[in-house]
C-alpha cells in the first residue's frame, strides 16, 4: 500500500475511534490494512504527518494522536518512565532512542550521562510547552541501568535506528527534527566546520552541512551522522516551512568486528 493511502486510513480510524488503539485494533477497523506489522519508515513519517504517538499500555503498544494529549485527554495513560539509549550528549540535553528506536531530544540532564549509556528517565512532560518540537521530551531524574561497550551491539542498535536519506530530499517528513543516517561508504569529508557527504538516495548529488561539533574522530568502518533540523530566527524551525535544512549534531564511528579486510 502506498504511504499516502496508509496515512489516510490510519488517521481516519484514529479520528473515528477517538481513543488509543493497538495496531491489531486498527486493522480490525479497516478493510485496507493487511500487513502483519506496519513498515517502519511509514510509522516514522506518521509521527510528523499526523502527530502519531506510541506507548505501552498493559504491555501492549498503542497508537494515539498528539493533539489528544495537548487537549488534556488520555494523559493518565502515558508512561511515567521511559528507557533511552543515549546517542549524543550536548550540554543540558541529549539525543536518545526510545524502546521503539525513535529518536528523542531529552532535557534537562540532571546527572552525568554519556553516549551508549542506557538509562531509565522519569518523564516530566511528553509535550513540553517551551519546546514545541515533536521529538522533545522534558525529563526528571535518570537512572543508569547499563553501558553498551561492545561495538557489535552498538552497530546493531545504530542499524535499527538508521534511516534512509529520503528525509534529506523531500518535505514529506513534516514535524521531523532529528535523524540518524549513514553516508554512502567513505563518500564524505570534513572541512572547516562543515561536512560534505552523499546519502543512500540515487538522486543525491551531495549534501554540504554545518557541523555542531568540530572535533570529529573517524576510527571505524561504520559511520553514522546524528542530524538535527536548524532553527530559524525568532525561534521558528525549518520543519514548519517548506525546505528543511539540517546540521550534523554529532558523528558515531564504530569498528565492525565482522568487516572483512583485504590482507
Amino acid at each position: 500500500m502506498p504511504y499516502e493511502k496508509f496515512r489516510k486510513e490510519v488517521e481516519r480510524i484514529l479520528e473515528e475511534k477517538a481513543e488509543p488503539l493497538t495496531w491489531n485494533e486498527i486493522k480490525e477497523c479497516s478493510t485496507k490494512l493487511k500487513q502483519k506489522a506496519p513498515y517502519h519508515v511509514y510509522v516514522q513519517k506518521l509521527q510528523g504527518d499526523i502527530g502519531l504517538v506510541r506507548f505501552k499500555r498493559a504491555n501492549k503498544t498503542v497508537w494515539a494522536l498528539r493533539k489528544w494529549f495537548e487537549a488534556g485527554k488520555f494523559k493518565e495513560l502515558l508512561p511515567e518512565k521511559v528507557r533511552f539509549t543515549i546517542l549524543s550528549v550536548k550540554g543540558s540535553h541529549a539525543i536518545a532512542a526510545n524502546e521503539y528506536w525513535e529518536l528523542k531530544r531529552i532535557y534537562p540532564l540532571n546527572s552525568p550521562i554519556n553516549r551508549w549509556d542506557v538509562v531509565v528517565a522519569g518523564v516530566d512532560d511528553f509535550f513540553p510547552e517551551e519546546d514545541k518540537r515533536p521529538d522533545s521530551i522534558r525529563i526528571r531524574e535518570t537512572e543508569h541501568t547499563r553501558r553498551i561497550e561492545d561495538d557489535e551491539e552498538r552497530i546493531l542498535i545504530a542499524e535499527k535506528i538508521s534511516e534512509s536519506g529520503e528525509f534529506l530530499h523531500t518535505d514529506a517528513w513534516k514535524g521531523k527534527t532529528l535523524g540518524l543516517t549513514k553516508p554512502r561508504f567513505r563518500c564524505f569529508y570534513f572541512y572547516d566546520s562543515k561536512c560534505q557527504f552523499f546519502c543512500d538516495q540515487s538522486v543525491c548529488v551531495g549534501h554540504d552541512m554545518d557541523m555542531e561539533d568540530g572535533s570529529i574522530e573517524i576510527k571505524g568502518d561504520k559511520v553514522y551522522f546524528v542530524l538535527e533540523a536548524k532553527e530559524r530566527a525568532r525561534g521558528e524551525f525549518v520543519w514548519e516551512k517548506p525546505g528543511v535544512e539540517w546540521r550534523i549534531k554529532s558523528v558515531i564511528s564504530l569498528t565492525d568486528p565482522n568487516q572483512q579486510r583485504l590482507l
